[in-house]
């Protein structure tokens, strides 16, 4: 998978070319619990719906390994979505595990983009709960994506994690 200057992947150098506001990242096998996240991407006044932006995430399995070469620039579960005219997103993949051996809450990268708006990353999605995110773990949080980015879960019927992240656009310096 192609990358930007060599660290993290590039979402917009690899989209697939017909994208849906809705993807599923992990098939029903994976070993994990199930997660699914939704949302809606706003414009920068963070309450109008963002149309044609592409959400692209992807994050560690069960194990907490991107892959067998555990290598973060060519992860194995990864996805992408593209708003419609209301901005909603969603994706169904498994709960992410921590690194192994690090004191890195479990999380799931995002990268934004779309018309108007180069790539750039926002804040990861983390869980509230996990005993990773300390004071020193929250201070990293920068503020991008303009909403909360540590998720309450809940459990449906089924078994399934469910959580909401909502996206704020950041206004383009020119």
């Amino acid at each position: 998978m192609p990358t930007r200057g060599g660290r993290m992947p590039c979402g917009s150098c690899d989209a697939p070319a017909n994208l849906s506001w809705k993807t599923v990242i992990t098939s029903k096998d994976e070993t994990g619990e199930h997660l699914l996240m939704s949302g809606t991407i706003y414009q920068p006044d963070g309450t109008t719906p963002a149309e044609g932006v592409v959400l692209f995430v992807f994050h560690t399995d069960a194990t907490g390994r991107y892959n067998k070469e555990d290598d973060p620039n060519n992860p194995r579960l990864r996805g992408w979505m593209k708003t419609g005219k209301d901005g909603r997103y969603e994706f169904r993949t498994i709960k992410p595990a921590p690194y192994p051996q690090l004191k890195t809450p479990a999380h799931i990268h995002a990268h934004i983009y779309g018309p108007g708006y180069p790539e750039y990353y926002i804040d990861e999605y983390w869980f509230e709960g996990d005993p990773l995110i300390t004071p020193a773990e929250r201070v990293k949080l920068s503020g991008r994506g303009g909403f909360p980015s540590i998720i309450t879960l809940t459990r449906d019927g089924e078994g399934v994690l469910r959580g909401v992240r909502n996206i704020k656009l950041e206004h383009i310096q020119n």
